[in-house]
């Protein structure tokens, strides 16, 4: 990965209001419980700043790139980085987190699209870029069934110019702008098209538009509540057994370096 200085943190801070967070591997990690997190995401569409706001999600996958410094610089470029998945939250508990809790972009991203539909007053206007062809404006077709939202455009992800589809979105001022390709990709796809972003609020999604279009099933409700979500996806996908193998042993590294620097038991 490749990627410019983070934006100066001074200047960021004027801009938005200040958050709690914790340090996970280098990245910053905001220590606020999900709902209110959604509260700071629909509260940026309502009352936007100059420039758009930004979440990303830090999943397992996120924490294998922890090892790139331009990945964290990028991380940390975010408005600001949830806890999506029990290895973070895990992470963030041993960092200091107080509120921190499981925050699943597969959750996440519809509350914060159906409390808009209800805060706006109108409509809210929905774009994403991502996925195979097809597959975002299924996604799309599945939240306006659901919530009553407007396409505010759509573009796959397998493209290597992106000019053309970004102004026919930005016509359409989305007031959501869902950026679905996977982690460290869709970040790195946030940094270099940021300046040209119109959407008030931007979210990283990774397999969110699968779920919405049924091409792959939620994990029962107790699994996802004990944090063994991962096994139902690992069944259904099994491409992903080196990336969780690899996750858990990133995670056993980074929990015993932070109780070892917090003066935690060896």
């Amino acid at each position: 990965m490749t990627a410019g200085p983070a934006p100066d943190r001074r200047v960021r801070d004027v801009l938005r209001p200040w958050l709690p967070t914790v340090r996970i591997a280098g990245i910053d990690v905001v220590d606020l419980a999900r709902r209110d997190l959604v509260d700071r995401a629909v509260d940026a569409v309502k009352r936007p700043a100059p420039a758009p706001t930004v979440m990303f999600a830090l999943h397992v996958g996120g924490l294998n790139e922890t090892a790139d410094p331009a990945f964290v610089r990028v991380m940390n470029a975010a408005d600001f980085v949830y806890a999506d998945g029990m290895s973070v939250v895990l992470l963030g508990r041993l960092a200091g987190a107080r509120w921190m809790e499981r925050t699943t972009t597969t959750d996440v991203g519809p509350e914060i699209v159906e409390r808009l539909a209800f805060e706006l007053g109108r409509p809210p206007r929905v774009a994403i870029v991502g996925g195979p062809p097809g597959l975002a404006e299924r996604a799309v077709a599945v939240l306006s069934g659901r919530y009553g939202v407007l396409d505010a455009g759509t573009c796959d992800g397998y493209r290597d110019d992106f000019t053309a589809p970004l102004a026919a979105i930005g016509e359409r001022e989305p007031d959501l702008l869902v950026v679905a390709m996977g982690m460290p990709r869709e970040a790195e796809w946030v940094r270099r098209h940021r300046a040209g972003i119109t959407a008030p609020l931007v979210l990283t999604a990774g397999g969110l538009l699968g779920f919405l279009t049924g091409d792959e099933t939620r994990a029962p409700r107790l699994a996802g509540r004990t944090g063994l979500e991962w096994v139902w996806r690992l069944a259904q996908r099994p491409a992903l057994a080196s990336r969780y193998g690899h996750g858990a042993l990133t995670v056993a590294r980074l929990a015993l370096r932070d109780r070892r620097t917090t003066g935690g038991p060896p």
